[in-house]
């Protein structure tokens, strides 16, 4: 191995100079990737370029490092320098699929591990192996969407009323109002608790499942922060507790912030908090958290974890596991409908069975539409606390003990700023007072609490 020549290669920059859309960032964002993920590909990206500089023959990427390097190809200038380092102008070939390419595109292909392994080990399953990133999940896409069962299964219950209706009077005729009420409402509790208990352990057993190279093994603390709670603030509020923790940020007494004279960042997201905040200058924290909610750095999170999810709920594993919760709950709402039919023939009142069965469908609605969103809120992040982080060492690292105990992490003195700004935003929509804390609140902080106070 030309050690000489690799280590130039490893220590080249990719982001450099920084800025807020770099080559890392755009890459991440472009192709739905985790933050781990990236670096990972880059690194395997530059194996693959050194592999291409020391051969005199052609190597082959695979499809996960073919899209670094059409990425990078777009940065020109950084292309170019990066093979001024590599000593040699590595041309990117297309394949045209025909038997002639096929062929030599094999052998490229057979050359590339063997050289591989000479001079790095084993290649990665994850990055050599799968075609994208959600493919090393293993799962089969549904051939239907959920929005197409869910509208069969309304037609389909709408024709089983009347043999259910048939069906089901000669017992319904027989049983009390008050009875089938509280015997409807155990029966609902018990289904419901039922399917949850069900629900936890198909999830589980699905994500059991995952190849264990899958990039959900190696998430972020932030990436997992957003899963559990769904919320970019709190993304955000994590790494802006950090620069208040190293004194890079400064809280005043009046609740406002600024950049201290001498500050320091671990990080690029970092960084962009620094970057967004000199500009600002002293400033109130709600207008700090919208600035940096449309910065490319941060929404990537989301841009990821939502595509994993959407991505898991279009497999046939979980469209099953949701037709079999929609049947169950369905049946249900027949049973209570049914009795109400069968009630108002029979001039008998319906009225506490009517407002059940409202209850029941609200319930199933909310119900079916947590189980679409359990596999972030819950199965990933227990997958972590239970299963991957004991066998870590993650004693002094401030990220995953925020991930594990939430808010009681944060920085007592910005505790106060972050519960303020989250109980604006839960009341009125995101659209608190703290949007004006930003502009007027220096003068007159006492009309809307104390920006950042209670």
């Amino acid at each position: 191995m030309h050690q000489e020549l690799w280590n130039k290669i490893l220590a080249f920059n990719f982001d450099y100079p920084p800025s807020e859309y770099g080559f890392s960032t755009r890459l991440a964002n472009e192709n739905y990737w985790t933050k781990e993920f990236t670096d990972q590909a880059i690194l395997e990206y530059k194996k693959f370029m050194y592999l291409a500089a020391t051969s005199d023959f052609m190597v082959s990427p695979s499809e996960i490092i073919d899209n670094v390097w059409h990425q990078h190809l777009i940065f020109t200038q950084s292309y170019q320098e990066f093979c001024n380092i590599l000593g040699k102008q590595i041309q990117h070939i297309p394949s045209t699929h025909n038997k002639e390419e096929f062929e030599k595109f094999r052998q490229a292909k057979e050359r590339t591990i063997k050289f591989y392994e000479r001079d790095f080990g084993q290649q990665p399953k994850n990055i050599w192996t799968f075609n994208s990133m959600f493919e090393s999940l293993n799962l089969e896409k549904a051939k239907f969407k959920l929005r197409t069962f869910i509208i069969f299964g309304i037609l389909t219950f709408i024709c089983l009323t009347v043999p259910a209706y048939f069906l089901l009077k000669p017992i319904y005729v027989h049983i009390d109002n008050p009875n089938f009420i509280f015997g409807f409402i155990a029966l609902t509790v018990l289904t419901i608790l039922t399917l949850e208990f069900y629900n936890k352990t198909k999830l589980k057993t699905i994500v059991s499942a995952f190849d264990k190279t899958s990039f959900i093994y190696d998430l972020h603390p932030f990436e997992l922060v957003y899963l559990k709670t769904q919320g970019l603030s709190n993304v955000i509020n994590g790494t802006v507790n950090e620069l208040v923790e190293n004194g890079t940020i400064e809280v005043n007494s009046d609740n406002s912030i600024r950049l201290a004279k001498n500050n320091s960042t671990n990080n690029n997201s970092q960084l962009q908090v620094t970057s967004v905040l000199s500009e600002l200058g002293i400033t109130f924290y709600p207008t700090l958290l919208r600035k940096l909610g449309t910065k490319p750095i941060f929404w990537n999170i989301p841009n990821s974890m939502d595509a994993f999810r959407k991505y898991f709920n279009k497999s046939v594993k979980f469209g099953y596991l949701f037709y079999t919760n929609f049947a169950v709950l369905t049946l249900l709402v027949l049973l209570s409908f049914t009795r109400i039919v069968t009630g108002i023939l029979r001039d008998k009142p319906v009225a506490l069975i009517v407002i059940s069965t409202i209850v029941l469908a609200i319930i199933i609605v909310l119900f079916l539409q947590r189980l679409t969103k359990q596999i972030s809120t819950t199965t990933i992040p227990n997958l972590y606390k239970d299963d991957i982080l004991p066998l870590r060492h993650i004693e002094n690292n401030w990220q995953w003990t925020y991930f594990l105990l939430g808010r009681v992490s944060l920085t007592t003195s910005f505790i106060p700023i972050v519960n303020y700004v989250d109980k604006n935003n839960s009341g009125n929509g995101g659209t608190s007072c703290g949007s004006n804390c930003g502009s007027s609140c220096g003068s007159s902080c006492s009309s809307c609490g104390g920006c950042g106070g209670d």
